[in-house]
């Protein structure tokens, strides 16, 4: 079972579920050394680290991508219930999208109340492919975004009963399209939860919602 977004190295998280896989972003560079001892790795500036880094960070984080091999770049994005200066963060998330382009890397993007400009801006790059994780968007919003050759993450949100809209957006789209994640929950049995829960808002097996949602990770990420 693949979980496309967990923080690891987060002092609460206490690790994945046995024989599951993990893919680690990092949130900036205060971590970009520690997400690295995991097989499966991500570098990138988080919305909410943009204001404790500058141009050169940028810099250093496009040397760490060509000399280290992520499997993506992220988490970035962009965060409009943060108060957090929006030029910034637009500057970084540009940013981090030409290196996806150049570097040819698929993007792991952080999406809360900015979906639309997250759309807006990612259609500038059209070569670029990743996962909006976490997905808080509208139904359309999210078909737009797999027409455009995203998959779409969700995590335990999806689990709150509560969570009526979310789920509804779950059973409305295709299988192919999604991945299961823990992000920085702290508890290892988790992502079943959340594949159980999917699973069952879908009426299908979730042997069959977990070996699409790992092949989907598989191709998204090219794992090996």
């Amino acid at each position: 079972m693949i979980n496309s977004h967990a923080h690891l190295d987060f002092e609460e998280v206490t690790g994945i579920v046995e024989n599951a896989v993990a893919i680690v972003p990092s949130v900036g560079s205060q971590n970009w050394t520690a997400v690295q001892s995991y097989p499966y790795f991500a570098l990138g500036i988080h919305p909410w680290m943009v204001e404790y880094h500058e141009q050169q960070d940028l810099e250093q984080l496009e040397y760490l991508i060509k000399c280290n091999n992520p499997i993506a770049i992220g988490e970035f994005g962009l965060d409009y219930a943060r108060d957090i200066d929006k030029k910034e963060q637009l500057h970084f998330f540009t940013s981090q999208l030409k290196l996806a382009q150049r570097y040819d890397l698929p993007v792991i993007i952080h999406a809360v109340k900015s979906t639309e400009d997250v759309i807006f801006l990612l259609k500038k790059y059209p070569k670029v492919v990743g996962e909006i994780h976490g997905f808080s968007g509208s139904e359309q919003q999210a078909i737009t975004l797999i027409s455009m050759g995203f998959y779409l993450g969700f995590g335990l949100q999806v689990t709150n009963p509560k969570s009526t809209r979310l789920q509804k957006i779950v059973k409305a789209l295709p299988i192919e399209s999604l991945l299961i994640e823990t992000d920085d929950h702290p508890n290892a049995q988790d992502l079943s939860l959340v594949a159980e829960t999917i699973a069952e808002i879908k009426q299908i097996s979730v042997e069959k919602l977990v070996t699409q949602c790992d092949n989907n990770a598989i191709s998204l990420f090219r794992l090996q």
